[in-house]
């Protein structure tokens, strides 16, 4: 019988997912231990390909494409308008950290010189984001890591310069289909290292043909109840939540 990190190898071979880190693998494969072998690799691997690599094209894997090229050729991010939603949630001098950043790194442009570092647990995709950083000599830098080890995470927030914002775009479902309610305790915690955290989740599907039912109050009742919202909207298919800590006061008032 194969033993777990031999079958993380095999899930690896595909090429798609040889840069994906092994405890995001071991995480999803730990789901479907009463499988056979050979059913658990077609598993995993049909997940991190919905969560993780879904948005892989050649096209952009090439590094050939212009920034605009790349935002337009991923899925998740061609219907977004970057100007104007950074204009909207960017209304101050502040670092970013994108978790789970995607492609996002190449709408820098957009962010103007501030501090940004997009953490990312595609290899490939922090490859190509950090050649695009130093071939423009941004102020930039993409990271590889996993967002479930909240360590290092901390770090990374902690090592940028203050006042900080922490961008969670469309991250939410997949970290809840590996560990439910992970979501809730991970933005309580990075939300002690940062001034705003801007969260969003999809509305529609990515054909944008078929608005989802579900609605995902879970998380909007958390974030209402512990913190202050400061700017709720939609657009583009994707509901965005800009939100701080609430004041001492504020905390205060509700517990009463």
């Amino acid at each position: 019988m194969e033993t777990e990190q031999e079958i993380i190898q095999k899930i690896k071979e595909k090429k798609e997912f040889s840069q994906i880190p092994d405890s995001v693998v071991l995480r999803v494969l730990s789901k479907d231990k009463n499988l056979d072998e050979k059913s658990r690799i077609k598993n995993v691997r049909a997940i991190l390909r919905k969560f993780f690599t879904a948005f892989l094209t050649n096209k952009i894997l090439k590094g050939k494409l212009s920034d605009e090229e790349v935002l337009k050729k991923h899925i998740s991010t061609k219907n977004r308008d970057y100007k104007e939603l950074y204009k909207r949630i960017l209304k101050e001098e502040a670092s970013v950290i994108d978790l789970g950043a995607g492609v996002n790194g190449f709408s820098y442009k957009y962010l103007g010189k501030r501090e940004y570092v997009g953490v990312e647990g595609v290899g490939q995709l922090v490859k190509l984001m950090q050649e695009y950083f130093n071939e423009n000599k941004f102020n930039a830098q993409a990271v590889h890591a996993d967002l479930f080890d909240t360590e290092k995470v901390l770090k990374i927030i902690k090592e940028t310069k203050k006042p900080r914002i922490v961008f969670m775009f469309n991250i939410i479902d997949a970290l809840e289909f590996l560990e439910r309610d992970f979501s809730k305790e991970f933005i309580l915690k990075i939300s002690e290292e940062c001034e705003r955290v801007v969260l969003s989740f999809p509305t529609q599907s990515l054909s944008g043909k078929t608005r989802f039912k579900a609605r995902r109050y879970w998380i909007l009742n958390f974030i209402e109840e512990k913190f202050e919202i400061l700017d709720e909207f939609e657009t583009g298919g994707e509901r965005f939540v800009v939100f701080k800590r609430a004041s001492a006061r504020a905390e205060k008032i509700r517990d009463d």
